[in-house]
């Protein structure tokens, strides 16, 4: 039996998804169950507090998600079962490791480690953001991260990305402005060099900003096109927000923030066009495995 933890926002949560279908590739004959728990209050209810975002959504936004949630006596099997994301943060601080847990450090979040594959029960904890620990899995993961029927609007814009040299650029702003493992990475520099890199083929291009700063792109981002058509996508919002990454899927060329929602927008992308994507990805080390080895990289 082994059962993955699933935390963070979607981006997140499908890293650790994808990784526990890897898991399944690996060892079919074991059972591979994943961890929601994070995301209950003391009262079993949905926690949408520090870190969580919109909670858990992988089942939500993705209909043929079927992994099972892990029971909280199969928990204790091979780990420790604390209903709360808080709680379960200070108790990390004092609780023993157990054997059967498999939590890389926090500056490993971005590093591929193959000895992670162990057979017999485990519970893993972590973020496993390398494309390398589910590289044998992709039909799975494009079978199960494909997107439900789009409305109206989505299915209007797939048509219009679709037949123009769309370039989708991701920014993301808010919660990174403070942050200081994000902040100042991707900055006006960052999008200057990318847009430069897209322009450089001297093709049409149309450019599709995705962001929750659209003020900030517009006095930013829109002088930087040139004569390009740019165009400021702001009809997903709140449950619907997952429909800009699955936009991205279509886009022709991407430039993606150092935020694991476009880093999925770029994966699932079949377009087979440029992606760009910024280096360093965070402020620290240990952020080598991040990046697809075909993407264009600017620092």
């Amino acid at each position: 039996m082994k059962i993955i933890n699933i935390s963070g926002g979607l981006g997140n949560q499908m890293f650790q998804y994808a990784f526990a279908l890897s898991l399944k590739k690996h060892f079919p004959e074991e059972e591979v169950l994943i961890d929601t728990s994070h995301y209950h209050t003391l009262f079993f209810k949905k926690y949408k507090g520090i870190n969580l975002h919109n909670g858990f959504e992988i089942d939500a936004v993705f209909p043929n998600a079927d992994l099972p949630v892990a029971k909280w006596w199969q928990l204790l099997r091979v780990s420790y079962y604390i209903p709360n994301y808080v709680l379960s943060r200070l108790g990390r601080k004092f609780l023993p490791q157990r054997k059967s847990e498999m939590i890389p450090p926090y500056s490993e979040t971005y590093s591929y480690d193959p000895s992670v594959y162990q057979r017999g029960n485990r519970y893993y904890e972590g973020f496993w953001q390398s494309a390398d620990y589910f590289a044998d899995a992709k039909v799975e993961i494009a079978r199960v991260f494909a997107h439900p029927e789009p409305n109206e609007y989505n299915r209007r814009m797939i048509e219009e990305i679709k037949a123009a040299g769309s370039v989708g650029i991701h920014v993301r702003r808010g919660d990174y402005l403070n942050e200081p493992a994000y902040r100042d990475i991707c900055d006006e520099n960052y999008y200057m060099k990318a847009i430069r890199e897209i322009l450089s083929d001297q093709k049409t291009h149309t450019f599709y900003v995705f962001s929750n700063d659209k003020q900030w792109c517009v006095e930013h981002l829109a002088p930087l096109v040139k004569e390009s058509r740019i165009v400021f996508l702001d009809g997903n919002k709140g449950k619907d927000s997952c429909w800009d990454m699955f936009l991205m899927t279509y886009c022709h060329d991407l430039i993606i923030a150092n935020s694991s929602f476009s880093w999925w927008g770029a994966f699932l992308n079949n377009r087979n066009g440029r992606v760009i994507a910024p280096d360093p990805w965070v402020n620290r080390e240990g952020a080598k495995d991040i990046y697809c080895p075909h993407w264009i990289r600017i620092s």
